[in-house]
């Protein structure tokens, strides 16, 4: 499949090509996408095997994989239905990509410092005074890297909660910690990115993203444009499963999970078709290709942050990294929308790259479990057990909100308690390593206990709505 071309014309080819619908019931996924991808060469057939099995067994509407060897076009496999009862996915099919966004981004930011516009470890508020008029004086010392590092300290509060002057809402919220000093996940950071670039630049976020990035990279505005992707024939979001599946336009699902917050773009806007996802991330870090400066991809992949949710990975700008033992860094990203799903790995000395896309909640892992494995030599992981519950037990402070949870043991067991967050004994499930998620409450997202200190005890504990130290 050769790489996209810039600017609208080939999208709205895309948007016009005819698609093969899928067999009437579809309930034997599996077959209909074995026969669907029967021309794979062999050195794909087990990968393949794979895609088509996990389609089948998460009751998956469609979804996309694509792979990326060398310098030629990527190989493509597809299985399923961009909408519910509607058109096949191709390789030309975009989905949400999510969070994968944000290595983009922060591609966008190494731009700016290769024009000499800007300097990683320069003040945002330099250029975003409303970063350091808030609640908290320490976000005035927040510098480009922590932002794309996700070491700000800056809370991550749904888009929802914010609202339409969420700059001024963000700001009357206090920074979880010091900047600098833990690896905390935030969507909202990479938002305060996306803003002070426009800022620096006069100009819509959109529209940078498009003339700077997406363009050299030979992709087209409709990659952060929902409205211009639909038209050009990107697959809906699905919530559910199999018949009891609801489909959201990639238009629709903006304004059902952010309330059409456009400024959540910087952090997980992007769609984008798996083909043009791997050759993109190809093309980003190869030097033969790349639109940034060794010294900006050297930044991009140096991967210097601990997150500690999962053993030896690491943060870089915008991506994750993992050095399997024996085999060459793993770079990657995941995203998830609710509606959608998205993983991303990539080897950029073998220019290589992998992503598997769908358009339900359900990540495809086994089947990027058995990309590494076969073409990159790279064994799955396998997630630690749980360690004794007296290593996560004790009280965590978020000072400055005066905030406090308590982990507690209950037999083999872990209960979480913050009055604060209306929380009271609500149990932890393990989900692998030292990360948690709360019993029947997937609104508060997951919990990570982190260990960065000599203590043999967890010295932090992590999560969506809370992150604050143990303070006994």
């Amino acid at each position: 499949m050769a790489r996209a071309e810039s600017g609208a014309s080939k999208d709205e080819e895309r948007g016009a090509a005819a698609k093969r619908p899928e067999p009437a019931g579809g309930a034997d996924r599996r077959g209909e996408c074995l026969r669907r991808n029967a021309g794979a060469p062999a050195r794909y057939a087990r990968i393949v095997a794979a895609f088509c099995a996990e389609h089948h067994n998460l009751a998956g509407v469609g979804a996309s994989l694509a792979i990326v060897e060398g310098d030629g076009p990527p190989f493509v496999a597809t299985a399923g239905s961009a909408c519910l009862a509607g058109q096949a996915v191709t390789a030309d099919t975009r989905f949400r990509v999510g969070s994968i966004t944000k290595l983009l981004t922060a591609a966008l930011v190494l731009r700016q410092v290769d024009a000499g516009r800007l300097e990683l470890d320069a003040e945002v508020a330099r250029v975003l005074p409303e970063l350091a008029a808030g609640v908290d004086e320490r976000a005035g010392a927040i510098t480009w890297r922590q932002l794309l590092t996700h070491t700000a300290g800056v809370p991550d509060p749904s888009p929802l909660e914010l609202g339409a002057e969420w700059l001024t809402a963000l700001g009357e919220r206090p920074l979880w910690r010091e900047p600098g000093a833990l690896w905390s996940y935030s969507s909202d950071g990479y938002a305060l990115v996306g803003a002070a670039l426009a800022r620096l630049r006069e100009v819509e976020f959109s529209r940078l993203f498009a003339d700077e990035l997406l363009a050299p990279l030979g992709l087209g505005a409709a990659v952060l444009e929902p409205g211009l992707a639909l038209r050009t024939g990107a697959a809906c979001g699905h919530l559910g499963r199999g018949e009891r599946a609801r489909a959201f336009s990639v238009v629709d699902d903006l304004a059902l999970g952010t309330g059409d917050a456009r400024w959540t773009a910087p952090a997980g806007g992007a769609i984008l078709a798996a083909a043009e996802l791997v050759t993109a991330v190809r093309d980003l870090v190869d030097p033969g290709r790349s639109p940034l400066s060794p010294t900006a991809r050297g930044e991009l992949l140096a991967a210097e942050v601990p997150t500690f949710e999962r053993p030896g990975e690491r943060y870089g700008l915008g991506v994750r990294v993992r050095t399997s033992a024996g085999g060459p860094a793993i770079y990657g990203h995941s995203g998830a929308t609710g509606d959608f799903a998205a993983d991303l790995v990539f080897v950029p000395e073998r220019k290589f790259a992998a992503a598997v896309l769908s358009n339900t909640g359900d990540p495809l892992r086994i089947t990027v479990a058995t990309v590494l494995q076969e073409l990159v030599g790279v064994a799955p992981e396998r997630a630690a057990a749980m360690r004794p519950p007296a290593r996560y037990t004790g009280t965590y402070r978020a000072a400055r909100l005066g905030e406090v949870v308590t982990i507690s043991a209950q037999g083999a067991g872990l209960r979480l308690s913050a009055p604060g967050l209306g929380l009271a004994e609500v149990p932890l499930e393990h989900a692998g390593d030292d990360r948690f998620l709360a019993a029947k409450r997937p609104e508060l997202g997951g919990f990570t206990f982190v260990f960065a200190g000599a203590d043999a005890r967890a010295s932090d504990l992590r999560g969506h709505v809370f992150v604050g130290a143990r303070v006994e």
